[in-house]
């Protein structure tokens, strides 16, 4: 009996130095947090250092023709208008005048005539007034006004070509532009936005400084929100 107790005693001991203490289970656990930390951390690397490649092209991009709509006479250059005219077969006029809204079939059958000149930006508006139809593209590169009288189909086409400083601005404010552009700009924003705030993570890992970076980053926030109130009008 005594041997079984002593047996039973032994197993007891040895299944208590095996278990592991709270200390160890502390331990265990905190090397964990920390290893899951950097981890955390290293993908915040991976993912800004992946995405720096086109995001700081589309920074550099968007912060330059964004100072250039903050000063618009840096580059103020104003290009002349141009000019055309023609006429229309009478085909295309017959069938204009048998339509309610003419404007496309007109703007179709111009943009297949011989023109010196392209027609600038996509259709934007149309009027119908005593027989004479009046058209306007507008588009990031320039504008277009078209004259369409539906008696004679003589065709009268002013070309309104905006300025490479003009057209980084329409780039840059998504005005005029194809869905693609827009597209575009959604892309860049998110690239930059995720590129900035794994950047921020970064900024705060470094251990010795995080102090300073709450500092920094509580100084900014209070600056930005001063300017708003007291700056804006």
């Amino acid at each position: 009996m005594s041997r079984e107790r002593n047996s039973q005693s032994k197993a007891a001991e040895q299944a208590r130095l095996h278990q592991p203490s709270t200390q160890t289970i502390l331990h265990r656990l905190t090397s964990r947090i920390r290893y899951r930390k950097s981890d955390f951390y290293r993908h915040a690397r991976h993912v800004h250092a992946w995405i720096s490649a086109f995001a700081f092209l589309a920074l550099i991009f968007f912060a330059g023709t964004g100072l250039l709509l903050n000063h618009p006479d840096w580059f103020a250059r104003k290009i002349p208008d141009s000019t055309l005219q023609l006429t229309l077969p009478a085909a295309v006029i017959s069938q204009a005048r048998a339509q309610e809204n003419p404007a496309p079939l007109l703007l179709a059958a111009i943009r297949q005539q011989p023109l010196t000149q392209p027609l600038r930006g996509a259709f934007k508006s149309s009027d119908l007034v005593d027989g004479e139809v009046d058209m306007r593209l507008e588009g990031a590169k320039g504008q277009t006004s078209i004259s369409v009288m539906l008696d004679s189909g003589h065709t009268e086409i002013t070309l309104s070509p905006a300025s490479t400083v003009n057209t980084l601005e329409n780039l840059h404010r998504g005005k005029n532009v194809s869905a693609i552009w827009h597209l575009v700009i959604d892309i860049c924003a998110i690239l930059i936005m995720t590129l900035s705030l794994a950047g921020y993570l970064l900024f705060f890992s470094l251990r010795k400084r995080k102090a300073v970076s709450l500092w920094l980053t509580g100084l900014s926030l209070a600056t930005l929100v001063a300017i708003f109130i007291w700056g804006v009008v």
